[in-house]
């Protein structure tokens, strides 16, 4: 299945033999410290806000994102991967914390092969 939007990753996760928990981090694109300016300029992402949710938690990216802006943090770009469980079984939070703790220093060394980048609108975003 192809995802280009937030609503599509969640119909993915649904359809998993093995129960899936989303893990979510919000992050804010920063200049990097020593980066050119103008339009050529690369940005760092750092993470803002984690969270992790189960697939029947979810509905659209719309709520979500209303979710997060009731937080009161700004972020530009959601990044989402899945731990997985078993058939009858979600991830205990031991496994999902250190899923997330592995998952926000993978985002601060810029190893973001093996997440999914959503912007605001909940549409997918492509690395450059």
């Amino acid at each position: 299945m192809n995802i280009a939007t937030f609503e599509e990753l969640l119909i993915a996760a649904s359809v998993q033999p093995q129960q899936q928990r989303l893990l979510l981090t919000f992050a804010v694109a920063e200049p990097e410290p020593d980066g050119a300016p103008g339009p050529q300029a690369r940005s760092t992402l750092v993470p803002v806000m984690c969270v992790d949710k189960q697939v029947a938690e979810l509905d659209t990216f719309a709520n979500l994102a209303d979710e997060a802006r009731r937080m009161g943090q700004d972020w530009d770009v959601l990044l989402v991967t899945t731990l997985s469980g078993t058939a009858s079984q979600l991830p205990d939070n031991e496994q999902t914390d250190a899923a997330l703790r592995k998952m926000i220093k993978a985002i601060r060394h810029g190893q973001l092969e093996r997440l999914l980048a959503f912007d605001r609108s909940g549409d997918l975003l492509h690395y450059a």
